[in-house]
């Protein structure tokens, strides 16, 4: 992904200019790329998995634990929930040259982020929901430039990338979700669309960069079908959903990664656990894949619904 975001931008300062503006500069790259990651971790938008951009020595690993609450109501109308999340993502580029002396380097990103929020949920009309959320996110980043020719403390280049790369960053993000579903049953079958947008700010407090906050939407419509049960495993009845999603990528995240929008396909086995305690009421896996522009991979992930 940095491939995408730092090495256009860096290497052309690095080889046009080396001072004060260039680590300005490249912090403010720095600041994008390291978001970028952060939507991927702190979202089950593509699920824990491995991914690659462009070529092999571009990687994301990423795992997540999603959780999401509803709350019992007496209305038929609306109910209130809690939603959040812990992720771990680890970016990795090998074979770079930022500093223009033929040394094949490599850059380590490692993001950490913790998710709490909530919302209200509204059955709008028959078989038909609306969700209106907001949460915040902290996440830390760290980076980590490697080389084996050691940076410079007299060399204001050096000097730059050891500042951005090799440091640790506290972010502060809040996301703000507006989602529509539709959820008939149809001879015991489970058809459904949704869609979902979700407004990204984080805000920025480093005296070296020139931005005071990062923006980033992420637009998704999901289809996909549930079906009755199929089998029982150990007595346990075992659903399979299938499903397809389209995601829309914009605003600085759209420009950090060159990535308008990418696809995902996937299976979810759906295993009800009510006769074997009264508090988780399902257990799924999920397995599915990402096709991009500039983005593939292969995710999967546990869940519990409670």
């Amino acid at each position: 992904m940095t491939k995408l975001t730092l090495l256009p931008l860096l290497s052309t300062l690095i080889l046009s200019q080396a001072n004060a503006d260039f680590l300005n500069e490249s912090e403010n790259a720095y600041v994008k790329a390291a978001n970028s990651l952060l939507f991927f971790t702190s979202e089950d938008i593509i699920s824990s998995g491995s991914y690659e951009f462009s070529n092999e020595d571009e990687t994301l690993d990423t795992y997540f634990f999603p959780l999401t609450y509803h709350f019992d109501s007496d209305s038929d109308f609306y109910n209130f929930y809690v939603n959040g999340s812990v992720g771990y993502s680890k970016y990795k580029q090998k074979n770079i040259d930022l500093r223009n002396i033929n040394s094949m380097d490599e850059i380590q990103i490692r993001t950490y982020a913790l998710k709490l929020g909530g919302g209200v949920r509204m059955n709008i009309l028959e078989d038909t929901d609306m969700m209106i959320g907001a949460s915040y996110i902290y996440s830390k980043v760290n980076g980590d430039y490697r080389t084996p020719q050691p940076l410079s403390s007299s060399d204001p280049v050096d000097r730059a990338v050891d500042y951005v790369f090799n440091g640790d960053n506290n972010f502060n993000t809040y996301e703000f979700v507006t989602a529509l579903g539709y959820h008939p049953t149809i001879n015991e079958y489970e058809p459904y669309i949704r869609g979902d947008i979700r407004y990204f700010n984080t805000k920025i407090d480093d005296v070296y960069t020139t931005i005071t906050d990062t923006t980033a939407t992420i637009s998704k419509l999901k289809v996909g079908v549930i079906t009755p049960e199929v089998t029982a495993i150990a007595g346990l009845p075992l659903k399979l959903e299938f499903y397809a999603s389209e995601v829309f990528v914009g605003g600085d995240m759209d420009d950090a990664m060159e990535l308008d929008n990418f696809f995902v396909a996937g299976t979810t086995f759906h295993l009800g656990t009510t006769t074997l305690n009264n508090w988780v009421s399902e257990v799924s896996f999920d397995v599915n894949i990402v096709r991009g522009d500039n983005l593939d991979g292969f995710n999967w992930g546990f869940g519990f619904s409670f």
